[in-house]
């Protein structure tokens, strides 16, 4: 039912998410991970509208800059925002379906990927127990 809640780059935090995970970005823009983060805890809809613009970039993305980009802005925010962005990212949807689902075999990513979405699994980094 997601793809009925429509462009998720359309929110004002999904807007800065798009430009931060943007592949011309020659490397991560800090100030503007920053600002993400300030959004999300300072709005009623910035947690959830996070989760679905970081999503749309790491789910089926064939640009591993985008992925890895976009692995940065959620490490930012898992430790800058509060409760509410934390309860969306340590479901089972969210780290199977989008974090495990990213390093699968069939989208063949580079290792640097692999092991950065593993490192965010981790305890700790997302606030998750892997079993």
């Amino acid at each position: 039912m997601e793809f009925l809640l429509g462009n998720p780059f359309s929110s004002p935090v999904g807007q800065l998410i798009e430009r931060a995970t943007n592949s011309s970005l020659p490397s991560e823009d800090w100030e503007l991970n920053m600002e993400i983060c300030d959004i999300i805890n300072s709005s009623e809809e910035g947690p959830r509208d996070a989760v679905r613009a970081i999503k749309k970039r790491i789910v089926a993305n064939k640009n591993f800059k985008e992925i890895m980009l976009a692995l940065t802005v959620l490490e930012t925010c898992v430790k800058n925002c509060g409760y509410r962005f934390h309860t969306s990212v340590t479901t089972r949807d969210f780290i199977e379906g989008v974090l495990v689902r990213s390093i699968i075999p069939r989208n063949n990513p580079p290792q640097v990927v692999h092991d950065r979405v593993l490192g965010i699994i981790q305890v700790g980094r997302c606030g998750c127990k892997v079993m």
